[in-house]
């Protein structure tokens, strides 16, 4: 086999060596738009055709305002379809400069994801860095066509890697951005692809207050327009030889031919993106397969529903029982377990090296100590001192511990002291043990689940495999008559992309969501469930990191929900689907007692990814399937009401807070999202031990945010659609029945604000609150309340 791999591997170097031979041709390109967007409460400043655009953040008196270029090329109306690029330069001149233009600054170039409008608007004399009120079309802070088109995110979307920087200082004079991989991706992809070309943005270091003026497209000197050298080939390279005809040269399924991109850097995906958007659609007979080398492989086929679904163990207790007052020891260990009868063992972290970890049943007012325990070891045995993924140290955390394999637990939901609450910064390394954590399980029975919660690293080491659920129970609940025993069942739905070895796959550097292609469920992916003629009672917990689900049953069949986050809701709510958020869970019934044995039904998923998103755009739609047997089953009816539920009245609240979900500006990684601006050490909100408040979540961005509050449950009061400056519009509505109850994760969907109502009770010290969508809280959308003891 080793003949093979070189005489395969040595081909398909010749191949590429002899079709990067060619001389190229080059192309000065002018742009078609180019534009400022000037940063401003309403989106009511533009300059779209003044003779420059701006970028950096000037410095009026009283201003101190935000400037970023906008700036796009006709790539195939002058480079001949088919073509390969080589080369991207992009120059621009300076004119003036903020001060006396001395000052330097970092400009990097980011690709724009969303189409903009260039507009007619001409600031008055004076420079133009003020703006002027923006005509039809134009893009502003706000708008990415004036006055009916919107941006996600204030600001501009786009792709958080930047392109290529440039240090910029002395005016009159010319600067240029050389080619970057990126760049030449940029490009090329605009050749493919037409209508994904938005162009470049330009984004200085917005902290200085010293702006940059560039000429743009309508200056009257054409020497100091913008420029865009490109360098291409007319010849595309030979197709990447199939040496068996198996057909993925970077991740070849069955050995016989085995290409490893590092060992061969001219395999490069930036250097051969005519490869681009090939992946399933270009398959030679004769033995030639097209490959897309810029996209990481999908991983292996995998039939749905070979496996049966795991039913979860419960932990048993090193002293008192379970369900009582007891202690557990719990070990967070690095092991394999095969995830599909398709696939190889796939290592993984858990607890008591399970995924996911075992359950541990609990009881209100009854308390359960634990002592977690750091034994992650490498394959050889020895205490790991790095993570088993790649770790993007640029995010808070990371940036000061590295890649180190910290952790930390947090019982997500539970009511208890600030020092057993998994505080991100309280990490432990391999070979430590944490203090022993106590949980008094004062509190409403509900359906928890304990993770890992380190900073900056929190997605890693959940998707790594460290969750697990945590039951509370109380004697009023168990006389209801619900659906228990075999009957009662807990489901961990979360998404994972594999390796064709079996291993995970996971970005190296931070983004900001993650999506994978394979569901699972209780850490099988796409399983099975016999069910017997009745009603089953299933606790769901969306483990996933960004991912959303918007659950129903392929026969149409409707769904009973019976609880949320905080335990049961006063009374049923029949569906016929739900959506849950990562870290929301849902309490549900679903009666199998009408069908005949034999009846398949497929529990479905239709959330697009990122979500609200487009319809059917990232949607991974199985989950699992149920298979009805000839057994009876719990065929009891569903208890009305179900639990009384106590209103916090809205005047008990001594304080309003507003918390708005914005992307701003990141030297780190581009874009990162934050709470009111502010990151992990600024603590602003100081609630008083014994008080009620009302924190309205703001969401001035075109995504959906989960967001987390510790310590506390809350009530949901309302949500209110708002512009994009936060102004309300129209009436509050109320919350959604099936999320009526007690709540600890909310989800703010694009433009609207949600306020929720909570008390702060029993623990003074600090508290974490967040997005739960795992990579936007491990890069600053994680801020800390503190609670305050009352004054004397």
């Amino acid at each position: 086999m080793l003949h093979t791999v070189l005489k395969c591997a040595l081909g398909v170097l010749a191949t590429l060596l002899l079709a990067t031979a060619a001389p190229g041709t080059t192309v000065n390109i002018s742009p078609t738009q180019d534009a400022t967007l000037y940063e401003d409460a309403n989106g009511q400043l533009a300059g779209g055709a003044l003779d420059a655009f701006f970028v950096g953040r000037n410095g009026f008196a009283g201003g101190q305002k935000k400037r970023r270029g906008l700036v796009k090329f006709d790539i195939a109306a002058n480079i001949p379809a088919g073509a390969t690029i080589t080369s991207v330069t992009l120059k621009l001149y300076l004119n003036k400069a903020s001060g006396d233009g001395s000052e330097q600054q970092l400009i990097r170039l980011f690709r724009v994801t969303n189409d903009w409008g260039e507009g007619g608007s001409f600031p008055p004399a004076g420079g133009g860095g003020s703006g002027t009120f923006p005509t039809l079309n134009s893009a502003t802070w706000y708008h990415t066509f004036y006055v009916t088109q919107f941006w996600t995110n204030p600001g501009g979307d786009f792709d958080p890697n930047s392109r290529a920087s440039q240090i910029v200082g002395v005016p009159n004079s010319s600067y240029t951005w050389n080619s970057t991989a990126l760049m030449i991706s940029d490009v090329q992809s605009w050749l493919d692809n037409p209508t994904t070309n938005y162009g470049w943005a330009l984004i200085g270091n917005e902290v200085s207050g010293m702006a940059k003026r560039f000429s743009s497209r309508e200056n009257l000197t054409a020497s100091q327009r913008p420029e865009l050298t490109v360098i291409y080939d007319e010849t595309p390279p030979a197709p990447v030889q199939d040496c068996d005809g198996w057909g993925v040269l970077t991740s070849d399924y069955n050995q016989d031919c085995y290409v490893d991109m590092m060992d061969f850097p001219i395999l490069d995906p930036n250097l051969y993106p005519q490869f681009a958007s090939e992946w399933l659609s270009c398959t030679d007979p004769n033995g030639i397969h097209c490959i897309n080398l810029n996209a990481p492989p999908s991983g292996p086929e995998l039939t749905p529903f070979l496996d049966a679904l795991p039913i979860l163990t419960v932990k048993q207790p090193t002293t008192g029982s379970v369900g009582g007052v007891a202690h557990y020891d719990i070990s967070m260990v690095e092991f394999q377990q095969q995830l599909h009868q398709q696939l190889p063992l796939t290592t993984l972290w858990g607890y008591d090296g399970q995924f996911p970890g075992p359950t541990i049943e609990a009881t209100a007012n009854q308390q359960v100590t634990v002592d977690w325990t750091n034994d992650l070891r490498d394959p050889n045995n020895n205490l790991r001192t790095s993570h088993y993924l790649a770790v993007d140290t640029c995010p808070h955390g990371p940036d000061l511990a590295g890649d180190s394999p910290r952790t930390v637990v947090h019982l997500h939901g539970i009511h208890a002291a600030e020092q057993f609450d998994g505080y991100p910064e309280d990490t432990f390394l391999p070979g430590q043990t944490s203090i022993t954590h106590e949980y008094p399980n004062i509190q409403l029975p509900a359906t928890l689940w304990y993770h890992d919660h380190a900073l900056g690293i929190t997605r890693l080491n959940v998707y790594m495999g460290l969750a697990g659920f945590y039951l509370i129970r109380d004697a009023t609940e168990n006389s209801l008559g619900l659906p228990s025993g075999e009957f009662e069942i807990p489901l961990m739905i979360c998404d994972r992309t594999f390796n064709a070895d079996g291993s995970l796959q996971y970005p190296a550097a931070w983004q900001q969501t993650y999506f994978g292609n394979r569901i699972l469920v209780n850490g099988k992916v796409w399983p099975y469930l016999n069910v017997k003629q009745g009603k089953y009672r299933f606790r769901i917990v969306n483990a996933s990191g960004s991912r959303f689900y918007r659950l129903s049953l392929s026969n149409s069949q409707n769904m009973t929900v019976i609880g949320s986050d905080g335990g049961l809701l006063p009374s049923p709510v029949t569906l016929s689907q739900v959506t849950i958020a990562p870290a929301e869970r849902v309490d549900l019934i679903i009666d199998f007692s009408s069908h005949a044995a034999g009846t398949e039904i497929i529990l479905t998923n239709d959330a697009p990814a990122p979500f609200p998103g487009t319809t059917g755009v990232g949607v991974i739609p199985n989950v699992m399937k149920f298979i009805v047997q000839g057994q009876t089953g719990h065929t009891a009816a569903i208890p009305d009401p179900l639990r009384t539920f106590n209103v916090i009245p809205e005047g008990q609240a001594i304080q309003n807070r507003t918390l708005t979900l914005q992307q701003h500006p990141d030297a780190c990684t581009g874009n990162t999202w934050l709470i009111n601006g502010l990151m992990w050490d600024n603590i602003t909100e100081f609630p008083v031990l014994g008080t009620t408040e009302i924190w309205t979540f703001s969401n001035r961005s075109g995504m959906t945010h989960p967001m987390h509050m510790h310590l506390v449950m809350f009530q949901v009061l309302d949500r209110q659609a708002i512009m994009p400056d936060g102004t309300t519009v129209g009436s509050p509505l109320p919350p959604e029945p099936e999320f009526a109850g007690w709540k600890d994760t909310v989800q703010v969907h694009p433009f609207e604000q949600v306020r929720v109502i909570a008390t702060f009770t029993d623990f003074t010290g600090k508290f974490a609150y967040h997005c739960h969508i795992l990579e936007h809280e491990d890069h600053e959308m994680m801020r800390q309340f503190q609670v305050v003891a009352p004054s004397p």
